[in-house]
């Protein structure tokens, strides 16, 4: 055993390591004692045994046991001991990378030999946890009228859902990890989650909000991770529909004051052994369809039939723009998701293999202006898979090391319905001819239909871009756990990852036969000089040849070694991890003097590989367990992250042609960005009170550095090119806040939580590209910038949930109420700041200071009701699922102008002028057709709300 451990250990700390890590976080733990019922003395050899598993332990001299490796789940825990009579507790809950703690007092068999059951009451305090760190079960997740890992973490305290981005306690978007099963599925370019995880299918969501152990990394703001579940001891098979298809999405008519958007899905899973009552191999299999014709949100439409405008005079247009309203016209979707794994326990080795499979259809849709060329929307599809396999090995009774090794893939591409990948027919008027389109020329569309200073595209009017990106990944990592006696549990390991990326991108695409006619001699070079290419050759090949189009191969690694202690009263959590950082990026030699080929693209000579980061960060928690109904806990941490990819890495075609023509880009490149960095503060403090009820009160800080901001790169006089934009590090923040948690525990049918954040983000750029207009519009020749700091975009002063379920139990009031359950959602926010201005288009100029407005509070209620019954051998639940059940109109955004829902141009000296000038020359009714008009395409159909009633029917059977 010694030999063992020396060997692992040297291997350990040789291993090159990660840090977008793959935390071994798929396991947990049991622990507590065993005592005699009468005497209170602790019983020696007594047995624990996980039922169902292979599971088990035996208590040491203090009557104290332990069981590692313990997949999360719900278990029945047995102990048993010569002369007692055996005790069950039933409705064990465990959770990973956590202790759950379980005691026994068993009584002699002298009188009585009957096996003794109990089931168990979930604990509202975990006195092992030393973080923020939100559970939450599958059982809880089936009853919430909401689907999905990011909805689900959308309520959770610490957390703003905001555009559909996850911002954790005042981090960008990026600074987010998911995992599923331990695969990173983080979008490594643009950041946000690239999965799709089966609901049914979810054992486990743990959240962590700040302050994570060392184990973890790869992220500054959050980590998302997400279980699975596994294979059973019995068959199980459940299928499930959902449905809100009771009127037709195109008719532009109301169900209960709810449009259809023609949803549907259909889940079915299966578990269980592979070999009938073989306990060692099991499997679980889940898979899901979902179709959905139109996105989800208000939409009032439009109705102008032979609409002209007589300002026009002989130049006017006649035309009709009829949009049906609550559906936006060619935007379905549809996706398929398949999930599973199998696991073999060979002990002392255990297997398991699993992966993920997500692929999507969907168009983009056409608004109101683009309606008429509705048949060229858009095309989005691609793929996401990951698979993992796992080996345990237990090495003793108090230690086992896991070997992980993963995969990930993710394909996504935007392109023409038509043409599709053949980009160079985009633009080309004769190949658009041959399919029934009209170019005015190469390059270019027919011109648009004019009215009341509005335009409306014709039919043929290309609506695509073309982009197709590849981000794949291999990667391990192992870890080792070792129980040193009862209060120590030491963890080390290591992970490794290797990216391979590749991107091709063509905004103007339409235009290459344009350039292509024009310059028949000119190098591709040219023709493709706005294409952002790498892992992709001009033309849209994949290539791996070495040289400027090659594909990035970013390495992360990283080594952690931790030690957490458990005493009986205290708990401290102390790791230190080394993080190592390789872009694959370059820097020039010489950024404000560039040199270029003969072809105008950037001199290789001129590039230096970017020098790998290293950094140690320390990470310190602890609890205090007062008494066993009051906890203290804190938190301190050194956190740092690599910003999303897509802010270092560009194609060095049009990266050139971006310097050389001097462009205003508001979404450059940084050359040698460095990571960012956190430094995170918490504490808190948990009491219960009284047996169904607890409150956790968390106070955190967080200091952000290093993130990315955009800038000028002054040129040197003798140089090639002018100044340019670029990315460089230099924005940060600070955050401060505090998180409120309410736990009811079951009382008379009835539970509820609330989860509450008071948080105040500030910093110098929400984002990346904030800089942007105060470069672009500087009214000197050196753009004064200063550092300001400013409430943050996406920051909510107050934002919160509320979920009470209230269920009948099985032969539990009225017969006709038995097994019912109603589930509501109550979710509130303050708003988001924002900036008001004066004026429209280009030349708007700030009324105040950065952000000193918010938008109005948000307040939205969902409900899922639902009733279970038994028809032989199947279980049914039958439930109807409202999504915003009073709907609501949330305002979710402003216009800028004016604070509310209204541009305000018809109400401005030009809007006004405008109106009147109809007026007078063509009478009221032609006057109101242009506000009409314009109140249509601007304000009326904008995206600023949140989301409509939605009514929703669900079946599930399982057998």
């Amino acid at each position: 055993m010694l030999r063992k451990f020396t060997i692992l250990l040297t291997l350990l700390l040789s291993l090159p390591v990660l840090a977008n890590s793959i935390p071994n976080m798929a396991s947990g733990k049991l622990a507590g004692r065993v005592i005699d019922a009468d005497t209170k003395e602790p019983l020696i050899g007594a047995n624990v045994i996980v039922v169902g598993t292979t599971l088990g332990s035996a208590t040491d001299v203090n009557g104290d046991y332990f069981i590692l490796n313990v997949a999360p789940g719900t278990y029945s825990i047995k102990a048993s001991y010569i002369g007692y009579r055996d005790f069950t507790i039933e409705n064990i809950r465990v959770y990973a990378d956590l202790t759950s703690e379980v005691n026994f007092e068993l009584r002699s068999s002298s009188i009585e030999t009957q096996e003794i059951v109990v089931q168990a009451i979930r604990p509202l305090i975990n006195k092992n946890s030393t973080n923020s760190n939100t559970l939450i079960k599958s059982e809880d997740i089936e009853n919430l009228p909401v689907r999905g890992v990011n909805s689900i973490v959308s309520q959770q305290a610490g957390v703003v859902n905001q555009g559909g981005n996850i911002y954790v306690r005042g981090s960008r978007s990026d600074a987010v990890a998911f995992y599923v099963d331990g695969v990173l599925v983080t979008d490594a370019l643009f950041g946000g989650n690239s999965s799709s995880i089966i609901t049914n299918s979810i054992e486990e969501i743990q959240f962590q909000a700040g302050g994570y152990s060392a184990e973890f990394g790869g992220a500054t703001g959050g980590i998302v991770s997400t279980i699975t579940k596994s294979g059973t001891d019995r068959y199980n098979i459940s299928l499930e529909a959902i449905t809100d298809n009771f009127v037709s999405p195109t008719s532009d008519r109301k169900f209960l004051g709810g449009y259809s958007y023609g949803y549907s899905e259909y889940v079915a899973t299966i578990s269980g052994p592979i070999i009938p009552n073989d306990k060692t191999f099991k499997f679980f299999l889940a898979g899901s369809n979902i179709f959905q014709r139109s996105p989800i949100r208000y939409w009032e439409g439009a109705n102008f039939v032979n609409l002209t405008d007589p300002s026009l005079g002989s130049r006017a247009d006649t035309f009709s723009i009829v949009y049906p309203a609550g559906y936006i016209v060619n935007a379905a979707t549809q996706s398929w998701r398949l999930q599973g794994n199998i696991s073999a326990d060979f002990k002392p080795f255990i297997f398991k293999v699993g992966g993920t499979y997500y692929q999507y259809y969907s168009r983009d849709g056409v608004g109101i202006a683009e309606l008429l060329a509705e048949k060229r929307a858009g095309i989005s599809e691609g793929y996401t898979a990951t698979g993992n396999f796992k080996i345990t090995h237990l090495l003793s009774s108090n230690a086992y090391y896991d070997l992980n090794f993963v995969y990930y893939s993710d394909y996504d591409v935007n392109m023409d319905p038509d043409f599709k990948h053949n980009v160079k027919s985009y633009g080309d008027s004769l190949d658009n001819a041959a399919i029934g389109y009209t170019l005015l020329r190469d390059g270019s569309d027919l011109a648009r239909y004019r009215a009341f200073n509005s335009t409306f595209a014709k039919p043929s009017e290309t609506q695509a871009f073309y982009q197709k990106i590849r981000q794949q990944s291999l990667g391990g990592n192992i870890d080792l756990t070792y129980q040193i006696g009862k209060e120590h549990e030491f963890k080390t390991g290591g992970e490794f990852k290797y990216w391979t990326i590749r991107r091709y991108a063509f905004g103007s695409a339409s235009l290459l036969a344009n350039y292509a006619r024009e310059n028949p001699d000119a190098p591709y070079t040219q023709w493709y000089r706005r294409v952002d290419n790498y892992g992709y050759d001009l033309v849209g090949n994949q290539t791996d040849e070495e040289g400027l189009y090659r594909p990035k191969h970013p390495i992360f690694a990283a080594y952690y070694i931790q030690d957490k202690m458990e005493f009986n009263d205290l708990v401290f959590n102390l790791g230190f991890r080394l993080d190592y950082i390789k872009t694959d990026s370059k820097v020039f030699k010489d950024p404000t003097n560039i040199q270029f080929d003969e072809e105008g693209i950037v001199d290789p000579d001129e590039l230096v590989e970017v020098d790998p980061t290293v950094q140690v960060s320390p990470r310190l928690g602890f609890s205090f367990n007062l008494t066993d109904v009051t906890k203290f806990h804190a938190q301190y941490g050194k956190f740092i992250q690599q910003t999303r990819l897509r802010d270092i890495y560009q194609g060095w075609v049009v990266a050139s042609d971006n310097i050389k023509g001097g462009y205003a880009i508001q979404a450059p490149v940084g050359f040698g960005l460095k990571p960012e960095r956190t430094t995170s503060y918490e504490i808190g403090f948990t009491q219960q009170v009284g047996e169904n009820f607890a409150f956790d009160v968390t106070a955190f800080y967080k200091d952000i550095k290093d993130q990315v901001q955009i800038r000028f790169v002054y040129a040197d006089p003798s140089s090639q090119h002018g100044s340019y934009y670029a990315f460089t590090n230099g924005d940060f923040a600070t955050t401060k806040g505090f998180e409120l948690r309410l736990d009811l525990r079951r009382t008379e049918r009835l539970s509820a939580t609330l989860d509450y954040t008071f948080s105040d983000a500030r910093g110098t750029g929400s984002t990346s590209s904030t800089g942007f207009r105060a470069l672009w519009q500087s009214p000197t020749a050196t753009p004064f910038l200063p550092q300001q700091i400013s409430p943050l975009d996406f920051n909510q002063t107050h934002r919160g949930s509320i979920n009470a379920d209230y269920r009948f139990g099985e032969d539990d009031g009225p017969a006709w109420l038995s097994n019912t359950g109603l589930n509501l959602l109550f979710t509130f926010n303050s708003g988001h700041n924002f900036t008001k201005v004066e004026g429209y288009g280009n030349g708007r100029i700030p009324l105040e200071t950065l952000n000193e407005s918010t938008t109005p509070w948000n307040f939205q209620i969902d409900a899922r009701l639902d009733k279970s019954f038994k028809l032989g051998p199947l279980d049914f639940n039958i439930y109807l699922w409202v999504i915003n059940i009073l709907n609501t109109k949330n305002v979710t955004d402003v216009f800028i102008q004016t604070g509310t829902t209204n541009n305000g141009y018809l109400a401005s000296d030009e809007g006004a002028g405008i109106v009147q000038s109809y007026r007078e020359t063509y009478g009221e009714a032609v006057a109101q057709k242009y506000i009409d008009v314009y109140n249509t395409v601007n304000n009326d159909n904008a995206n600023i709300y949140g989301t409509p009633r939605q009514i929703r029917l669900g079946l599930k059977l399982e057998y």
